[in-house]
């Protein structure tokens, strides 16, 4: 019993300076991201003054209405996380996961080189530091992200068909092909022997990380079998139903469609008359900048793609342009300054989540002090 609160004395002792320095981290971090956005304002100043008049005779109702448009959007998102939590078993609030999405969405827009993947690890992090399991905290993070992608992708080519480039019914074989092969891939990969050595090959890798929990490292290379066994019973309890899958599909499309409305409002805030299907190749030019990751948030290819669309087909140069700088105001700077202040203030409002080992959960379950067995 003495040892184990030793132990613990000394394990308290280390992690109050760590405390410390992660805060110091986190806000060097917002600094750095608001710097990176403050870099690029002096651009979006001359793409004002350069958009002219149109930014003279714009309309503020639908700009309100694009405004709200684009917060619904990361709303959406952030639902498709809160419902493959729940459906996992974990009741998160959903402020709680609002909060994490919108961090993370500024992570992802704002800091170069490692931003979508440093996005992913924020957002497991705080889930983690919320009680939720790492199994589930990483699926409730992947998967929405991957759903998102498949069903852009199906969006995006029937919006091509509609603008002419393939026929309407190649278009429907070519989504219902996408479907059908991600509806394979997902029942191979969550077979159970598949599974196993998936996860026993992670686990083999992830002991060779550099950074782990000894303690941790030293149980899972006891047996990995165990382990990999372990993560795959927990993984298979997340199986959305088929009622749940078109649940999480058609909030997904929501939000993809709250996005292109967003744009939509602007063009005609600022008097742009294109038509519809112009807009929506535009928007996928956008995304595919974006998951280019050239720049954080796709900055100055987004930018430059949307309007030479716009160009391309016909649209005067003055409101296109003011409709790319207000579009990109909105949905890339706006939302991701939002975001960096949810992270500063997350910085102060989440729990503290310590590191502990399934010897001492299960000490603290059973009511004993630290070190000591249950049953001696």
């Amino acid at each position: 019993m003495a040892a184990g609160r030793l132990r613990s004395a000394v394990s308290a002792a280390v992690s109050w300076p760590l405390r410390h320095v992660k805060t110091v981290l986190h806000w060097i971090l917002v600094a750095a991201a608001l710097g990176y956005i403050a870099w690029q304002l002096p651009e979006m100043v001359r793409a004002v003054r350069e958009a002219g008049d149109p930014l003279s005779h714009l309309r503020p109702g639908w700009l309100g209405l694009a405004v709200l448009l684009a917060v619904a959007a990361l709303v959406l998102y952030g639902e498709l996380h809160r419902v493959m939590l729940a459906i996992g078993g974990a009741r998160v609030p959903g402020r709680t996961v609002q909060a994490i999405t919108f961090a993370e969405n500024a992570i992802a827009n704002t800091v170069p080189v490692v931003g979508g993947a440093g996005a992913l690890a924020y957002s497991i992090a705080r889930l983690r530091s919320r009680g939720v399991d790492a199994a589930l905290a990483s699926w409730s993070v992947f998967l929405p992200g991957a759903l998102s992608t498949i069903v852009l992708l199906v969006g995006a080519v029937f919006v091509v068909a509609a603008a002419g480039w393939m026929p309407m019914w190649l278009a429907v074989l070519v989504g219902a092909a996408i479907t059908i092969g991600t509806m394979g891939f997902w029942s191979v990969l969550t077979h159970a022997s598949v599974l196993h050595r998936i996860l026993l090959g992670l686990v083999h890798l992830w002991r060779r990380v550099p950074g782990v929990c000894h303690d941790c490292r030293n149980s899972w290379a006891s047996d990995p079998e165990a382990t990999a066994n372990r993560l795959a019973e927990r993984i298979n309890i997340l199986h959305p139903t088929p009622l749940q899958w078109l649940l999480l599909a058609g909030t997904a499309l929501a939000s993809w469609a709250a996005d292109f409305l967003a744009l939509h409002a602007c063009s005609v805030a600022l008097g742009l008359d294109a038509r519809w299907e112009t807009l929506a190749l535009g928007f996928l030019v956008v995304q595919l900048s974006i998951a280019l990751q050239v720049l954080p948030g796709g900055a100055g290819l987004a930018e430059t793609g949307l309007l030479g669309v716009l160009l391309a087909a016909g649209a005067p140069a003055a409101p296109a342009a003011a409709t790319v700088l207000v579009y990109r105001l909105i949905t890339w700077l706006g939302l991701s300054v939002a975001g960096w202040v949810v992270y500063a203030v997350q910085i102060h409002l989440t729990p503290p989540h310590w590191h502990r080992h399934r010897a001492a959960a299960t000490e603290e379950e059973h009511g004993l002090p630290p070190g000591t067995v249950p049953g001696t």
